[in-house]
């Protein structure tokens, strides 16, 4: 079949129907991984953590770069809050003070090394360093890989590849690799570990495995039960506004790892919906830490603070698209001076909160409610949605442009959003073949 027959064919298939063969496929490699990664390493993860826990001096470090970075943030918030809740002493270190950013080499890249960090601080064997890599290649953590073994610091890696060089820069009992080599699914299995710090203290309980299982089936489910009406909507509300010039606005709220989580979101949409696509749009992409306390840098508590953090104000250009992560949707509709604004400047509201539906239904704003109650978990959500969201702009893009690489490489659309992952996919094809 040649390209233009093979193009003809894809277009045959409902996108509604694309995208939910996708999602669906999606939970379940997400929930028997997230069963596999978590009952094989969980019970050893937890132990390593307790013992860094219990020490009398202890600093926990999580070194990730991007949307690794993000997760290793919302495990530092699952670390602290279970610190607090059994007075547990401890530091969690998540990476280099962005301030360090401004000290810059002769090729523009930070100064200040993970390394360095460790060096800096003095982390010695009463502290822990985890590093995050869903490619198992980030030259930086292989760095901080081969400083702690030399310096004797106990060390875990998570990892999205065995094949990886921050696996071989460790003996192989440290490092807790993904059973599914899918960048995006191996982020959302290693972000699982956060799910389970309320259990993480009895792990050699029998129910161990059985409370795996259900969190396993009840996060399957909530995937499966995101309508791929809101999924496509959303996906051609991003993929308008690229193309107009439009702001596309994405942000969390009610909790830090709501926060993070709509930051790793961005960072997909702004790098990896691109990849291969040929002459992207210009991408016009507002996230910045919106912690739920909103105390920031100015410490600035005044009226209308979502709309000073977010820059959706009088100003705002007319059309575009807000994506907002919560807990529950009364703290976008009490918000209803950001939520008019919006509407005023034409711009559509995506909201995934937790929680049931609301009673009201608004102009200008699609709403999906997941039904969960911890923040953890919704946050774990949110960032499946945001990679499975990811996917579909990227396939829209390179439909826009009449890309050969979905008729050459696909046997459907459906096929090709399973199939191929986004940017970091090309770390693991290129690799040397042996």
């Amino acid at each position: 079949m040649n390209q233009t027959n093979a193009r003809m064919a894809l277009k045959t298939e409902p996108m509604h129907d694309i995208a939910a063969q996708f999602r669906d496929v999606y939970a379940d490699s997400f929930a028997s991984g997230m069963e596999r990664f978590i009952n094989a390493y969980g019970p050893r993860i937890f132990q390593q953590l307790n013992r860094a826990l219990n020490r009398e001096r202890s600093v926990i470090y999580l070194f990730g770069n991007g949307g690794s970075h993000a997760i290793g943030r919302c495990l530092k918030y699952a670390l602290e809050s279970y610190a607090a809740d059994h007075q547990l002493p401890v530091r969690v270190q998540t990476g280099v003070d962005v301030h360090q950013l401004s000290s810059l080499t002769s090729n523009s890249t930070p100064g200040v090394s993970f390394s360095r960090l460790l060096n800096t601080e003095g982390a010695n064997a009463h502290d822990l360093v985890i590093l995050i890599s869903g490619s198992g290649e980030s030259d930086n953590l292989e760095e901080a890989a081969r400083y702690a073994w030399q310096h004797g610091i106990p060390t875990l890696a998570f990892l999205g590849s065995r094949c990886g060089k921050i696996a071989k820069a460790l003996p192989p009992e440290q490092c807790y690799c993904s059973p599914i080599e899918d960048q995006q699914v191996a982020e959302d299995l290693i972000q699982a570990v956060s799910y389970f710090f309320d259990v993480g203290d009895e792990v050699s309980a029998p129910c161990w495995s059985d409370v795996v299982a259900h969190r396993a089936e009840e996060l399957r489910q909530a995937i499966k039960a995101i309508p791929s009406s809101f999924l496509v909507g959303a996906a051609d509300l991003i993929v308008n506004a690229f193309f107009a010039g439009q702001t596309v606005w994405v942000y969390g709220l009610d909790h830090p790892a709501l926060s993070v989580t709509a930051e790793h979101t961005a960072h997909n949409l702004y790098w990896d919906s691109v990849y291969q696509v040929p002459n992207p749009p210009r991408r016009v992409i507002s996230s910045s830490p919106t912690a739920c306390n909103f105390t920031g840098i100015s410490n600035d508590r005044r009226h209308g603070v979502i709309e000073y953090l977010t820059g959706i104000d009088e100003g705002t250009s007319s059309g575009g698209v807000a994506v907002f992560y919560a807990m529950k949707h009364s703290t976008m509709y009490d918000r209803t001076s950001l939520i008019t604004q919006l509407g005023k400047a034409n711009v559509t509201t995506c909201l995934f909160v937790g929680g049931i539906p609301p009673a009201a239904s608004l102009s200008n704003v699609l709403v999906h409610a997941t039904g969960l109650e911890d923040p953890q978990m919704q946050a774990g959500l949110s960032q499946v949605f945001g990679h499975i969201l990811g996917r579909l702009v990227r396939m829209k893009l390179l439909n826009k442009n009449q890309s050969p690489i979905l008729s050459s490489e696909a046997q459907s659309d459906a096929r090709f959003l399973i199939d191929f992952d986004l940017a970091q996919r090309r770390l693991l094809d290129d690799r040397p073949k042996h």
